[in-house]
């Protein structure tokens, strides 16, 4: 039963998390990003993290979609239609970096490197908390700067052009 929930579970963010990228509409992205982010809390309600499920709702569902919200509700989106068509030299660099992403992921998969176990003691925030910013400070600073170049992005985009 638990393969079931955990498929229905992978489908739905997979299908959401391509809705967000491929859909034309700002909003529907936005709403199929909240679909996704759901489905991550779902996903982690289902391994039996209810910490990581909560976190996952308060910080991306509440925070990061208002913020986006109030990013898509300044640009002009006059200047956005400009840029409208398919990037041609982003595709063709972006190709071979996913390429050699995936295959490294899926090496990291095949040998059992990716996700090595933490042996927490149960419901000890404390602890789990000094795991994640200790031996996984990285993945949160790199999601940092992602904000960043994207905030930053967005204010360039929305100003006006003297």
């Amino acid at each position: 039963m638990e393969w079931i929930i955990l498929g229905v579970l992978g489908f739905w963010l997979v299908a959401s998390a391509l809705g967000a990228v491929f859909v034309r509409n700002p909003v529907h992205s936005i709403l199929f990003f909240l679909s996704s982010v759901i489905a991550i809390s779902a996903l982690f309600l289902s391994l039996g993290a209810e910490l990581l499920a909560g976190l996952q709702l308060i910080i991306y569902a509440v925070a990061i979609v208002v913020f986006y919200v109030l990013v898509i509700t300044t640009i002009p989106w006059e200047k956005v239609k400009r840029f409208e068509g398919i990037y041609k030299k982003e595709l063709l660099f972006s190709l071979p970096v996913l390429s050699v992403s995936l295959l490294i992921m899926g090496y990291m998969v095949y040998r059992g490197e990716l996700a090595q176990p933490v042996n927490l003691v149960k419901d000890n925030v404390r602890d789990l908390g000094k795991t994640l910013f200790t031996s996984y400070l990285f993945p949160f600073e790199v999601a940092s700067v992602i904000l960043l170049v994207a905030m930053i992005g967005a204010i360039l985009l929305g100003r006006k052009e003297d």
